[in-house]
């Protein structure tokens, strides 16, 4: 589909073009350093294995925030000694923290290793209340570590037991206004063996929709494992497209599921024997990219999100607009996720490859403010770079420009 300035429209396949207008100059910014975002391994390290070269091993795959489900709190100051030692934070659980919250809260509140308190895993809708009072329970002595409860994913869209709800955005609404947590968190693990689940980037749409309205940072998930005969091992491209595809949505915390594997999983990052995995390896690249490309998304809210190709997917809108620093953009191919975020002075344009199979062939010109992030965090001119790039399967071009509102 083509956009020019009078509003006009033509459909051209397979590219899918728009034609805005283009700006003026970037202002000065600093690229040295941007707050990283948070990355989380859940099941961190089993109880037989706390100790301080497991803790070092889990940072050196990138991963900022552990957490893990603790029998005692005894174990759970354990595991925040070992986490500070080896530069991690934790989020941790432990029967104390549900039978006597403030006394628990009290005890490890200022640990400096400790990032927040796991609540619940997926609850139901029925659990919203108690879940409420418990969160108030340990905000009312700590309110500057999160409460952390996981929300389920949007499967099924429509009226469930589970649910409890007319829709899953009545759903997140609800919980929203029962249970006072700091950040919202979902999951959905979208990779199959032969597509990804067309109920995926509608939940996006909607999870964000509704952190958005709240005023509330969210954050969502990679599967670092498989767990049955429907999800496939973890690749690169499937690992970059689900957190590339977080952020563009405005995923302010990312997630793995699960780091350590136990019996009936099919593979994850550390095997049964305690040994590294090829995931192991493939999260640590992914994560690198993260920190260095996503960094410059941490704190960015998004403006607008829409899907290019000739089928988009279910519950998300067709690209119409592009921002003002971008003259034409262009795909083929399955289509791209193309989203545009903003934070101060600088706005980002980011373009996904929603593909898992094959590259995409994305077609950009733009202002001469334009810049291009790359995969080491460094900036350049977008137009010292080929108006053409072939995207892989799954990642992530990312570019960056002024917002409108700053311009000189």
């Amino acid at each position: 589909m083509a956009e020019n300035r009078r509003g006009m429209k033509r459909y051209w396949y397979p590219l899918t073009v728009l034609i805005l207008s283009a700006g003026l100059a970037f202002p000065q910014e600093s690229t040295a350093s941007h707050p990283p975002i948070p990355v989380l391994a859940w099941a961190a390290i089993p109880a037989p294995e706390i100790r301080a070269e497991r803790f070092r091993e889990l940072r050196e795959m990138g991963i900022t925030i552990g957490l893990s489900s603790c029998p005692d709190l005894a174990r759970a100051e354990q595991v925040l000694d070992l986490a500070r030692e080896a530069g991690l934070q934790m989020v941790i659980s432990c029967p104390e923290l549900k039978t006597d919250p403030e006394r628990t809260v009290k005890k490890v509140m200022g640990h400096a290793a400790l990032a927040g308190y796991f609540l619940k895993d997926e609850p139901v809708r029925a659990e919203f209340a108690e879940l409420g009072a418990w969160v108030r329970r340990i905000a009312a002595v700590d309110s500057r570590h999160f409460c952390l409860v996981n929300l389920m994913a949007g499967i099924h869209p429509t009226r469930t037991e589970a649910l409890g709800a007319a829709s899953y955005a009545e759903f997140v609404r609800t919980f929203i206004g029962e249970v006072p947590v700091q950040l919202l968190s979902f999951d959905f693990y979208p990779v199959l063996q032969a597509e990804v689940h067309e109920r995926w980037y509608e939940s996006l749409e909607i999870f964000s929709a509704e952190a958005r309205k709240a005023a509330k940072p969210f954050w969502a998930f990679a599967l670092a494992s498989s767990y049955n005969e429907l999800h496939p091992v973890p690749t690169v491209a499937a690992l970059r497209l689900q957190m590339f595809s977080n952020l563009a949505y405005g995923a302010q915390g990312l997630q793995y599921w699960t780091y350590w594997m136990s019996q009936g999983l099919r593979s994850a990052p550390i095997s049964l024997s305690g040994r590294r995995t090829v995931v192991y390896d493939r999260i640590r690249q992914v994560n690198g990219e993260i920190q260095a490309m996503g960094g410059f998304l941490s704190g960015a809210r998004v403006v607008r999100v829409g899907h290019t190709g000739t089928v988009i997917p279910r519950g998300t809108s067709r690209l119409e607009k592009l921002p003002w620093a971008v003259d034409v953009l262009e795909t083929d191919g399955a289509g791209a996720l193309v989203s545009v975020l903003e934070k101060g002075e600088s706005s980002f344009l980011a373009v996904i490859n929603r593909d898992l199979q094959r590259s995409l062939a994305l077609i950009l010109l733009g202002d001469e403010s334009l810049q291009k992030i790359q995969k080491d965090g460094s900036v350049g001119k977008a137009s010292a770079y080929e108006n053409r790039t072939d995207l892989e399967p799954g990642d992530m071009a990312l570019y960056r420009f002024p917002t409108k509102s700053t311009r000189p």
